[in-house]
């Protein structure tokens, strides 16, 4: 299959999968650049990418102004869940638990390439569910706050979701989700959560873990293509595409293990989803029969769907000219999110309910700011 891209989109993945032709952007196309770079959170990714192939000095100085910044944004916010996580062990060291770091956090601590240069706003972390409660009771006592929630909010975290309300210190306003699964309890997706804390490997300081490589990549796709609505998410992609290779390089057995895993944990269709779209915007390296393994996989039917709906969700509009096909996309690729996320007789009220919350928003703002 090919893909059959906007010219702004190609404008970024190129800047993304090959540097040296950001030598070639004019100051109009840098300017666009950096708004697209920006909404989908790789601005930070891109400034590596410059400095790295050496193209700091071919950059036009008002960009160079605006790439530092998003370094700076990233190095900050990553500087602040690194001392998030430093006291949420602090306040848990005397609870005998198993505390797996996820995502951004993760993959700083795992050292994968590019991995400085991931926007990172919360700190995800993944306990074990009989721990949850006693977990949640030691952090409140120390500090932690859950944000002020509706009824019907906190009644969907604690019954539907894979994670308990968002916790922020009262001091910092850093946001902590703690998962006790990878995904929602009223998902078709029925994960084992022991094997993932079976086969967690130790970071440096003993204190933490993180999953195993093929579960890393994993979690990666389920996080892009079963938990979220996939619009804006080339970030995530392209974490899938880093995990890829800086595993597949490290151990020669990596496909076959990362296939087997996903076989076993039930998860071969997203794990195709992850292959697929890597490969085709990313060029990542997958080896040409790898995804024959998985079992199984989804039909040519949905295969065309996805391969027309994912890029137009993935890739960030134009700011100035959106198009009515990728927000067709967007609001398809967002039924599909929820409609795997939960059954029919859940889903229905939950939109409802969604949609009316939004009508009330709407109508509050109008009413506070008259035209």
């Amino acid at each position: 299959m090919k893909l059959d891209l906007s010219q702004h989109s190609l404008m970024l993945v190129q800047g993304l999968i090959n540097p040296d032709s950001l030598t070639h952007y004019s100051e109009s196309d840098w300017e666009l650049l950096i708004r697209l770079a920006r909404r989908v959170k790789l601005l930070g990714r891109l400034t590596l990418l410059v400095k790295e192939h050496g193209l700091w000095n071919q950059v036009p100085t008002r960009i160079a102004s605006q790439l530092t910044s998003g370094l700076v944004q990233v190095e900050k916010l990553q500087q602040l869940n690194r001392w998030e996580l430093n006291r949420i062990l602090w306040a848990l060291d005397e609870f005998n638990t198993s505390i797996i770091a996820l995502k951004g956090i993760a993959y700083g601590l795992a050292e994968i390439p590019y991995a400085t240069g991931r926007l990172s706003v919360d700190l995800d972390l993944l306990v074990p569910k009989a721990d949850l409660a006693d977990i949640e009771s030691l952090l409140t006592v120390k500090g932690w706050r859950h944000r002020t929630l509706s009824a019907y909010d906190e009644r969907y975290y604690r019954v539907w979701s894979h994670e308990i309300p968002p916790l922020v210190h009262v001091e910092r306003e850093t946001e902590v989700d703690i998962h006790h699964t990878l995904a929602p309890l009223t998902s078709r997706l029925k994960i084992d959560t022991r094997l993932l804390f079976e086969a967690a490997i130790p970071t440096k300081d003993k204190t933490i873990k993180l999953l195993s490589p093929v579960d890393m990549v994993i979690h990666c796709a389920v996080n892009l293509f079963q938990n979220n609505e996939i619009a804006n998410d080339l970030r995530d992609l392209l974490d899938l595409h880093d995990l890829l290779v800086f595993f597949s390089v490290q151990d020669a057995d990596f496909w076959l293990r990362l296939t087997d895993r996903a076989n076993q944990l039930r998860l071969a269709q997203i794990m195709f989803y992850g292959l697929h779209f890597s490969q085709l915007i990313f060029k990542t390296p997958v080896p040409g029969k790898i995804c024959n393994r998985l079992r199984p996989r989804p039909g040519k039917l949905k295969l065309w769907i996805m391969h027309r709906l994912i890029p137009l969700a993935l890739f960030p509009q134009h700011p100035d000219k959106p198009t009515l096909s990728a927000s067709m996309a967007r609001f398809v690729l967002y039924l599909r999110s929820h409609l795997i996320r939960m059954p029919l007789y859940i889903l229905l009220p939950h939109l409802i309910y969604k949609t009316m919350r939004m009508i009330r928003l709407k109508s509050g703002n109008n009413h506070s700011h008259p035209r």
